[in-house]
């Protein structure tokens, strides 16, 4: 077989590895109850498992095939590259995971991020084993968070958060919780922004436009599109609402993501 085709098996294999992890999570998280949404369709007519194991297998290779737009530039040791990778996909869920929103428990703040963050670190062990380059590194490059940009991208986070609730009034706990909504805009701006100023290092490019749009379009978009919509397949949810933040967060990350500097000098040896 030619190696594209093996790049896809490995990465469906990936996909479905993560998913088996994901649904023995799942089976583990006590069952709840909530009265603001109401079940989804999926659910009400028991197919929920072959659906969340269709789109898992879907959406997790797909993350994973995100990895291979950086895996040239990583360096050290190659499963700790894709865990590297693992962490950074763990880091953003997770904060969304903790986003304060009606239908979601307390308890569900740590089930749900145990699961799906343990998830993603099978996935990053095996796109480190599958995946991961063996090539010297070339040059260290430094871990702190640029300030600047970090900052701009928080900010430019935050600002798309307050255009969804204040003026088009999305899904939200905005209006009962509105200092503790507002602290996790900035939590989640700060998480994202951590996240994108790692990938920065390894995205190939010197246009900012181009880095910007692969950091914020594709690894962190396409990321959070997949994540947002596994919420369908539990619970009878408002696609278009859904649509509408999955957009505006990508677009608010990608200005941000404009400010952050051009680091592709040469390859990393410590990630």
């Amino acid at each position: 077989m030619t190696e594209p085709i093996i790049n896809i098996l490995r990465l469906i294999f990936i996909g479905t590895a993560t998913t088996i992890v994901r649904i023995i999570g799942q089976l583990a998280i006590p069952t709840g109850e909530q009265t603001v949404l109401s079940p989804s369709i999926f659910a009400q007519n028991g197919t929920m498992p072959v659906a969340f194991t269709i789109y898992g297998i879907f959406a997790y290779s797909l993350i994973a095939a995100l990895f291979l737009l950086i895996r040239k530039r990583t360096g050290g040791n190659r499963i700790w590259q894709g865990l590297r990778y693992g962490f950074a996909c763990c880091a953003v869920w997770i904060v969304y995971l903790w986003g304060p929103l009606p239908h979601v428990a307390p308890l569900d703040r740590i089930t749900y991020p145990v699961a799906d963050g343990l998830a993603l670190i099978v996935m990053g062990l095996l796109l480190g084993w599958l995946f991961g380059q063996t090539r010297l590194p070339v040059k260290k490059r430094s871990r702190k968070l640029p300030a600047l940009p970090g900052l701009i991208i928080t900010l430019c986070f935050i600002a798309g958060r307050l255009l969804l609730y204040c003026v088009i009034g999305i899904y939200s706990s905005f209006p009962e919780k509105t200092v503790e909504t507002l602290l996790w805009c900035l939590l989640a701006g700060f998480v994202i922004a951590c996240a994108m100023a790692w990938l920065n290092r390894y995205v190939d490019g010197n246009s900012r436009i181009k880095r910007s749009l692969i950091l914020g379009g594709l690894l962190f978009g396409v990321d959070l599109f997949l994540f947002n919509f596994f919420m369908p397949l539990v619970f009878a949810a408002d696609i278009p609402d859904l649509i509408l933040r999955t957009l505006t967060d990508t677009f608010a990350v990608t200005v941000g993501c404009l400010a952050l500097p051009n680091s592709q000098k040469g390859a990393c040896i410590d990630g």
